[in-house]
């Protein structure tokens, strides 16, 4: 299926994205239009919607942005990470299944991966349920890229947005089901992208999120104090919840490994 978007420089003007995108496969390269006559480029099927050179707010976000990071970034990093930083046996097959259940998605739908990084989300919702249309989104190109071939290696089709998860390309109440890992710690507007989130989710819909919690342990917090001169933010598990009703989201599901956390809002 085609999806619809609203332009980043005019949100009352929308794009069409052939469904054609998103059957990585086949190689896409063009570009699409605006009413007023504004194009998009569409580059090795990632739609590139940021037309600027981004400034980084924190030194976390610049990192993500660093072509070595998105090619270590899973199979080194994220595969492990949950274990390290929990303390316990959480393999990312278990947070698979986890997103898998709570999600639930089903054919038909549209789901949102929201700062994808390499669409590790995107492509185990596709591939959970192939009959639903997944949209991955991030703001740096080479971890698009990466899950570019990921998902082709994987025989997975994903539309893949360059696009800032601050003003979301999308109207509202347009996706069936959103999810987000580990990003919202390194967001210097939390609350921004959160409401963003709220807007696009259809009434009902689920967003699926995996986040840090602030560490009760003087080590960690130690650990954690260094990563906030990075830009990273902790919140207690109190703090959190405001966080998510403060933004409309009401608590369906949670869980926590240590300080990882899980939460599926509604």
């Amino acid at each position: 299926m085609a999806i619809e978007i609203r332009t980043p420089h005019n949100e009352r003007l929308s794009l069409e994205i052939p469904a054609e995108v998103a059957d990585l496969s086949t190689p896409f390269n063009g570009s699409v239009c605006a009413e007023d006559g504004e194009l998009y480029s569409i580059d090795q099927n990632i739609v590139r919607l940021l037309k600027q050179s981004r400034s980084f707010d924190t030194l976390a976000q610049f990192s993500n942005h660093i072509p070595l990071t998105a090619e270590i970034y899973e199979d080194l990093w994220r595969r492990r990470s949950i274990g390290l930083l929990s303390g316990e046996d959480f393999s990312l097959e278990q947070e698979q299944r986890l997103l898998n259940q709570w999600m639930a998605p089903k054919g038909g739908e549209l789901l949102l991966d929201v700062g994808c990084s390499t669409a590790f989300y995107a492509r185990s919702l596709q591939d959970y349920e192939p009959g639903a249309s997944t949209v991955a989104i991030d703001s740096s190109l080479p971890m698009l890229e990466k899950a570019r071939s990921k998902a082709l290696n994987e025989e997975i089709d994903l539309y893949l947005l360059h696009a800032d998860a601050r003003q979301l390309p999308f109207y509202g109440e347009y996706f069936d089901g959103i999810a987000m890992g580990g990003t919202l710690n390194e967001l210097s507007t939390p609350h921004q992208v959160l409401s963003e989130i709220r807007r696009v989710l259809k009434p009902g819909g689920r967003f699926f999120i995996m986040y840090l919690l602030e560490s009760a342990h003087w080590v960690g917090k130690v650990a954690q104090q260094s990563s906030r001169l990075g830009g990273l933010q902790f919140w207690s598990e109190r703090e959190a919840k405001q966080l998510f009703t403060g933004c409309g989201f009401t608590l369906k599901e949670y869980e926590t490994k240590g300080i990882v956390a899980f939460a599926l809002l509604s």
